[in-house]
This record gives structure tokens, sequence and C-alpha cells, in this order.
């Protein structure tokens, strides 16, 4: 005989089963029976999302205006596109307003808006612990308010165009208790970075030409780094990270002349135990040159490093670069080398194309763990031996 489990479930964790679906879709369990007719309103999560005006009102109001004032709200999340046409001035700041009434702790809003008429009443709201506004970009005009009500915000999230590093720390200083910060970053020269309580970073810049970028992080404990249509100036990174222990660093389209500023980056973050270092060469680039180490430069030591993980084109000059790395980590426990071929190899021809070819040993891939063990170690120090470098053997 068949069980009707679900009802026999108590409400708390019915609502709590049902704050992981879209509001919409937990909306329509309604006309289950008459037990679930009001219970979704009760959900401590509302996800509002239309791409049509009228449609978003409906949902807003039914899930949020409306709500019954002793539900408490924990997290909300609006996807919307641009409706400042259609909407009127004061209908998003009340729509905050009532969540932030109901304690809400959380907070992402995706889509294109408007961020001025809103900015004010997001700043105060007190509750808040995370904010995440990646798509919304910021320009220069803007200003924070002053004196953040957000004493609690642990995430935030935001994109900023040619914002000045003054208004940026000027934010962070008030953010006693931020943690975790994300940046999408466009159009800026020169960058600082300063916070005493930031733990993790993650900075994507995006068609930017960012020449220098400090970081004066002393908390940091992991970074992700990502370019996206980079220009042929890198920049140079320098500051204070001395607990840096994982790092995540994406560079897309680096060109020839990169090649010291990716060296500085990898000097900058040597002490780390973890790195997952991602290259992808120009399309424009003919012949393959070196990326990721300066020729006749010292390679960085990398004391601590315990795993990592490379991708990137092991043509000659790469691969021989690589193998001078993992000379100089002594404490390696995992590694493992993918071959990412760039857009250039496809249209090499002839001598060119076997200048791209991939020189790792199975041509596709390297993967090595548990390096401490024996028989791993020596399989390891026979690629090291029988694939080293050029400039090595010529110094010897």
């Amino acid at each position: 005989m068949d069980m009707d489990r679900l009802s026999n479930l108590p409400d708390e964790l019915l609502v709590a089963i049902l704050s992981f679906l879209p509001t919409p879709i937990a909306a329509r369990t309604s006309v289950l029976c008459r037990r679930f007719r009001h219970l979704w309103e009760a959900s401590p999560s509302v996800q509002i999302r239309a791409y049509v005006p009228d449609k978003f009102v409906a949902q807003a109001d039914g899930a949020l205006l409306h709500r019954n004032p002793s539900y408490s709200l924990l997290s909300l999340r609006i996807e919307l596109h641009d409706f400042k046409r259609s909407l009127p001035d004061s209908y998003m700041p009340s729509l905050l307003a009532k969540a932030a009434s109901l304690g809400l702790c959380h907070l992402t809003i995706l889509g294109f808006f408007n961020f001025e008429p809103i900015l004010s009443t997001i700043f105060s709201i007190k509750t808040l612990k995370s904010l995440a506004h990646p798509n919304i970009v910021l320009n220069p005009h803007h200003v924070f308010p002053s004196g953040l009500a957000l004493t609690c915000l642990t995430s935030l999230s935001l994109g900023l165009f040619r914002i000045e590093s003054a208004k940026l720390n000027q934010l962070l200083s008030e953010l006693s208790l931020l943690e975790e910060l994300q940046l999408k970053i466009f159009s800026i020269r020169s960058l600082i970075i300063s916070s005493q309580t930031i733990t993790k970073l993650t900075l994507v810049t995006v068609g930017s030409k960012l020449d220098t970028l400090k970081l004066v992080l002393p908390s940091l404990e992991s970074i992700h780094l990502r370019t996206w249509h980079l220009s042929h100036s890198l920049f140079h990174i320098h500051g204070e990270v001395p607990l840096l222990k994982r790092a995540v660093i994406d560079l897309d389209e680096l060109h020839a002349q990169n090649v010291s500023a990716v060296t500085n980056l990898l000097n900058f973050i040597s002490h780390l135990e973890e790195l997952r270092l991602h290259v992808k060469e120009s399309a424009d680039e003919k012949n393959p040159s070196h990326i990721l180490l300066e020729p006749g430069k010292c390679p960085p030591n990398f004391p601590n490093l315990k795993h990592l993980y490379v991708g990137l084109c092991f043509h000659k000059h790469n691969f021989e670069a690589v193998i001078m790395m993992l000379h100089n980590c002594p404490a390696l426990e995992s590694l493992k080398l993918v071959q990412e071929s760039p857009e250039s190899t496809r249209r090499a021809r002839g001598r060119n194309r076997k200048d791209w070819r991939s020189n790792l040993p199975p041509y596709r891939n390297v993967n090595f763990r548990n390096l401490h063990l024996g028989m791993n170690k020596r399989e390891f120090m026979k690629l090291l031996g029988k694939k080293c470098t050029v400039e090595t053997r010529a110094r010897n």
C-alpha cells in the first residue's frame, strides 16, 4: 500500500523544500491541496524572474510586496532587463525596502537595470550579508553613500567602469566584515585594492589596459584572476598578500611581449600551495614564442607548492619553461599538464605547424598524483630528466 510521506512532513520542512524552487514553480504547489494553498508564501527564498514588465510586477507584488510581515525573508534574487521606461522610479526602491523590512540577508540582482536609483536603498539594508550585482557597471560619477549600514556584509560582487581606486577603497574600508570580493572591471589603467579583512578575491578584467595592479590584502588566502580581451600591455602586479595559499589564473589572448608580466605575476604568488594556471596565446601570433617565463631569467621558486595544474600550448618554449618551474617545486604532490592548442596552430602550415606541436610525452596531457610516494616520484623525475631544457643543459 502506497503511503503519502509528503503529507506527514511538518510545515517547516515543507517550506524549506519549497525554498529551493523558483518562486513561480513553488507557487504552483498551491493547487495540490488546501494545505499547500498558502504554504509557498512562507518560503524564505524569493526568486523573481521575468522578461516582460507586467509579469515582473505581478510576480513581485504577489511574492514580496503583499507578503505576510510575519514571514522572514533570507534570500531575494531578481532577474530582469532594462525596465526603467516601464516601471515607476519608486517601484524598485519600494520593493527593496519591503525586503529590508523582512530581514533580507542575501540579495542578487541579475540583468540590466539602472543601478543609481536603488543604490542608497541597497546600501541602507542593515541585515544584508551578501550582495551580488555583477552585470551592472558603476560609472565614475557614481558615489557610494557614506556612513554605510552594511555592517554585516561578508560578500560583495560588483562591476566597475573607470572607477577611482580611492572611491573603491573608501567603500571597502567601511565594510568591516567583508571576506569575499568579486570585481569585474572595464577600462581601468591602474587599480589598488586595499582591505584588512578580505580572504577571497575574484578579479575579472574585460577589454582593459590595466598597467598596474596593487593588492594590499594581508588576510587574502585565495585569488581568481581572469583576463578577457586584454590589450598588449599586461599589468604589473605587486603588493602584500602574505597568507595567499590558492590561486586560479586565467590569461587570455597573450602576446610575446606579455612574458615579463607573466613572469612577474608568478614571482608575486610563488609562496602559495595550490596553483591553477591557464594561459591562452593570441590567435594573431604566427610563430610560438616564450610566453610563460622570460628567456635568460631564473624561474620562480615555489617552496610550498603542493598542487599544480597548467593548461597551455606545450610547444617547445612553453614546455621548457614548465620543466624549469617543476625543478623549483620541492613539495609538489600532484601535477596536471593539459595541452591547449591556440587558434594559430590550425592556420599553421609546414614548419610552423611542427613548431606549435605539443612536447608533452603523451602529446595530450600529463597527470601525476601522490608524488610523495616513491614510484610516482621516480616517474615524475624521469619526466624532468628526459625532457630537460636546452637552456639548462647549456648552462651545465
